[in-house]
């Protein structure tokens, strides 16, 4: 059985894929107009913070307690 987050990743991968072979090819001979490439990039952004699911450096920092803390 397949798990949820290697489906995602192979999503992600086709996704990506598609994007670099898009803007691999000259304007005119584009298959998809700008404003989709666009969503398609943001939803690779997307679809990236699902499977890389890592707390950002802030996100870190505040869950050690109050920062009227840190300072004492």
């Amino acid at each position: 059985m397949t798990s949820i987050y290697s489906k995602l990743e192979s999503i992600y991968d086709s996704i990506n894929d598609l994007i670099e072979e898009e803007e691999g090819t000259w304007y005119t001979n584009r298959k998809l107009p700008h404003n989709q490439l666009t969503d398609l990039e943001e939803v690779r952004d997307l679809l990236g913070h699902i499977i890389n699911d890592e707390p950002t450096d802030q996100q870190m920092m505040a869950s050690f307690g109050t920062k009227w803390h840190d300072g004492l």
